[in-house]
């Protein structure tokens, strides 16, 4: 093979793994979701797919009409999960949850296929598991946009002085300024002052 050969195969795989990482990190980034819009989902677990690159549920929803239509969320990968201490049966088929998770923009989820039967994807942030004990999930979101303003403000107190996890995903939150606080002010200032290490 000639050198200009060489050259030429060597700037390709220089590029393909150009593209491969820059897809990994657009993929593994919170600028692909709109933190903006929160999405509560209550729905009954199809599937739990414990795997990597990130922790796959399918959900089925029950709408107005009586129907049903699926939606996948995905959550954190596998490595993190365990880190979590979480166990990998922690969801299991036909469990009811609530999560609250937020949509990929527009230009992110094209990749997925689009169904009548199916709903847009999510990015779970936080799960509310069979009991109603709450769950921090994936890594990415805006965990004060969840709050609701019906929540009880001792409920959210609980959770982010519960873990390490919780807490880290609030104070994240609530620094983050690419997305505007939709959660009642009084609300997120009463969490705040409940919390036994306040964030920085």
């Amino acid at each position: 093979m000639s050198g200009k050969g060489n050259r030429r195969d060597g700037r390709l795989i220089a590029l393909a793994a150009l593209l491969v990482a820059t897809a990994a990190a657009a993929h593994h980034s919170v600028s692909t979701l709109d933190l903006s819009k929160p999405v509560w989902v209550k729905a009954t677990v199809a599937r739990y797919e414990p795997r990597n690159p990130h922790v796959l549920i399918h959900l089925e929803e029950r709408q107005a009409d009586g129907g049903v239509k699926t939606r996948m969320v995905d959550g954190p990968i596998v490595l993190r999960l365990q880190r979590m201490g979480v166990a990998r049966d922690l969801i299991k088929p036909r469990d009811v949850i609530e999560l609250c998770g937020f949509p990929y923009k527009e230009n992110m989820a094209e990749h997925v296929t689009k169904s009548a039967a199916a709903l847009p994807p999510l990015h779970a942030h936080l799960l509310v598991l069979p009991g109603g004990r709450l769950q921090a999930w994936g890594p990415y979101g805006k965990l004060d946009n969840c709050v609701r303003p019906r929540d009880a403000a001792r409920t959210w107190i609980d959770f982010v002085n519960s873990a390490p996890l919780a807490r880290e995903y609030w104070c994240r939150g609530i620094a983050t300024t690419s997305a505007p606080s939709l959660a009642p002010r009084a609300l997120v200032e009463e969490i705040g002052r409940g919390m036994t290490q306040p964030c920085d």
